[in-house]
């Protein structure tokens, strides 16, 4: 299994801490909120960890936005401990996306160029032409990837499927398109966090691809320093965004038990030293030994070298895996 680092610059804390980052963890924990309320709103009790399988009686429990959470004693990935109905959760999401951001477009043109490198490279490594992407979702998060993929993907012939509320989550369609398009590679970027099973995603995809499609996952990683020492006070651990936050050790096992090969392994996250920069710069009696005083006299080199080891030792915030079928 490789684990490659992807370096690159770090970004502007306001990315993070700004208004427009803020207006969108009120706005999804006000939603929250409103399905707490919501007596006809269906939930799913979860007793036991969605990626090692280990009982919640082993688990750390604490709660963020009222809704109760566990970091497993087994493989150290945190979980929501009850969770709405996938239904619900599109439905949310669906009601936010409605409202378009003029802006989407230009601040995603980095993660764009990020994700089709990240492809590209896994071509060159496998020797494998991945002529067919099905992108799962993330186009409809992220309004101008069609347009990047078609300029930037090199002829490349990229399907998307878009988020749509169904009784079923969607997984239905997922089934009929994998069957048609017959896609050489999937990818699903930043869906993991937020389905109600996850395991029941995977088994969808391996299921209804040929042997031999390359699947692309990116999700939060709750190995990242961040996490670590933010836990949740983490800007961000927005609880409808990351009801399952996986460690490298409890995904591997994940799609291990589900029948995929895993080919990479990587946490190319880059926000992790500027959140804790800001953390220790901003908080009152944050007096942790080391972390205060690295944070409180580091400049940008500083900050740079930091974020560069945890991408090498795979504790950045930010996970990526190539899996197989």
């Amino acid at each position: 299994m490789q684990t490659p680092v992807f370096l690159d610059h770090l970004p502007d804390i306001s990315t993070v801490t700004g208004r427009k980052p803020e207006r969108y963890r009120l706005t999804r924990n006000k939603a929250l909120s409103e399905l707490l309320l919501d007596d006809t709103a269906h939930w799913h009790e979860r007793s036991n960890c969605p990626a090692c399988g280990g009982s919640i009686a082993k688990s750390r429990n604490f709660s963020r936005a009222y809704l109760p959470f566990q970091r497993c004693g087994g493989c150290n990935s945190i979980y929501a401990a009850r969770v709405p109905a996938q239904q619900e959760l599109d439905r949310l999401r669906l009601e936010q996306t409605a409202v378009k951001d003029p802006e989407a477009e230009q601040d995603r043109e980095f993660e764009f160029i990020s994700l089709l490198n990240w492809i590209s490279l896994t071509e060159a490594r496998s020797g494998c032409r991945l002529e067919r992407v099905l992108d799962y979702r993330f186009c409809s998060q992220a309004p101008g990837f069609e347009e990047a993929t078609g300029r930037l993907s090199h002829n490349r012939d990229w399907q998307f499927l878009p988020l749509e509320s169904a009784a079923d989550g969607g997984i239905g369609k997922l089934t009929r398109s994998l069957r048609d398009l017959a896609p050489k590679a999937v990818l699903v970027q930043a869906e993991m966090d937020r389905v109600a099973d996850p395991a029941q995603l995977l088994r969808t995809l391996r299921e209804n691809v040929a042997e031999g499609t390359i699947v692309f996952i990116g999700t939060s990683c709750s190995d990242g320093l961040e996490y670590e020492i933010l836990g949740v006070d983490s800007p961000s651990f927005i609880p409808l965004d990351r009801l399952n936050i996986f460690s490298v050790k409890g995904f591997e096992l994940l799609a291990q038990s589900l029948g995929y090969t895993v080919l990479e392994a990587s946490t190319p996250g880059r926000r992790d030293a500027v959140l804790l920069e800001q953390y220790f710069n901003s908080a009152e009696n944050a007096k942790i030994p080391f972390w205060s005083s690295f944070f409180q006299d580091a400049d940008k080199d500083r900050l740079r070298d930091l974020q560069i080891l945890l991408q090498r030792s795979l504790k950045s915030g930010v996970m990526r895996f190539v899996l197989k079928t």
